[in-house]
């Protein structure tokens, strides 16, 4: 019987074309699905409420949206772009420029575990207003939008009167994220150090003369209608977050298709291959593999070689 018809010789000559295929065979063209994406976090007094559950524990709102987007982060397909944004007052404030999500995953994975409600630098939250003005920087920068909030405007929405979003409607996509219990909870209270020192008590926050928290100004819970009402004067879809897991999904499902140019590299499958191959030619031979087959007779022959189907010559 031929050397070739050995089946570890052949694994092993299989396993060296598909290595000198790794030389020269060039990536494959292709476009694949991407996400360009702005995250606004409301970082505000109310999103310090711990109605939320993480790990089998209490937690902020904040931490429960954080946790959130560092679900969306690793799940972004390769080429996608995600910037982060925090917001207080009147306005978003970008902390950095969307950027590609697979490449600087551990800088921006860090820099999302490292908002903080302290990075405020008011204690209002006109979250209308806010949302206009997320939905112009998103346009900016060529992106979608996910605003993150529990729709609790300090003070009250009926002081200032609604936004007119007829100019960005339909030129911005994205969506409103609902972060918060239905329950009214206390809204924990800082120092000028940022130490807890209880919680706001009734009268020490500005009325309201209607709405879900008359009388309650004090506590907080997410504001679903409100938010809802943005949703359709805003023409962005509209979700409750009921865990760091669900955020994705909403956003795949809100945003257009979008796809770049890319290509698909073969090679190190192709190198991977043909390494099984070589183990497994080896193991058919007893660790010996394709090198076997190279030995020189008279090495073979010192060495105890026997070919198959030869019988051992006479001494």
């Amino acid at each position: 019987m031929s050397a070739w018809g050995e089946p570890s010789f052949r694994l092993s000559g299989a396993a060296l074309c598909l290595l000198l295929a790794t030389f020269v065979l060039p990536p494959i063209p292709a476009r694949r699905p991407i996400y360009d994406v702005v995250v606004v976090l409301d970082i505000t007094g109310s999103m310090n409420v711990r109605d939320q559950i993480l790990d089998g524990a209490a937690a902020s709102r904040l931490e429960m949206a954080k946790r959130a987007v560092r679900h969306v982060l690793a799940a972004l397909p390769c080429g996608s772009r995600l910037g982060v944004a925090v917001f207080v007052e009147r306005r978003p404030f970008l902390l950095f420029e969307p950027v590609e999500s697979c490449g600087n995953f551990a800088p921006v994975d860090r820099e999302i575990q490292a908002i903080d409600w302290r990075m405020g630098w008011d204690g209002e939250s006109h979250i209308a207003i806010g949302l206009l003005a997320a939905m112009r920087m998103a346009n900016a920068q060529g992106a979608d939008l996910v605003f993150m909030t529990d729709g609790q405007e300090t003070p009250p929405l009926w002081w200032t009167g609604a936004p007119d979003f007829s100019a960005v409607r339909g030129a911005t996509h994205g969506l409103i994220v609902g972060v918060g219990g239905d329950a009214l909870s206390p809204i924990p209270k800082f120092d000028s150090y940022g130490r807890e020192i209880g919680t706001w008590k009734p009268g020490e926050m500005p009325a309201e003369s209607g709405g879900m928290f008359r009388g309650h100004e004090h506590l907080s819970a997410v504001d679903d209608k409100h938010l809802r009402a943005l949703s359709q004067q805003s023409g962005l879809a509209y979700m409750r977050l009921s865990g760091p897991d669900a955020l994705m999904p909403a956003l795949a499902g809100s945003v257009p298709r979008r796809t770049r140019a890319s290509s698909i590299d073969l090679r190190p499958v192709l190198a991977a291959v043909a390494l099984l191959l070589l183990a497994a030619g080896a193991w058919l031979t007893g660790g010996a593999g394709l090198g076997s087959w190279f030995v020189r007779p008279a090495s073979r022959q010192a060495s105890g070689y026997r070919a198959p189907g030869r019988p051992t010559p006479a001494r």
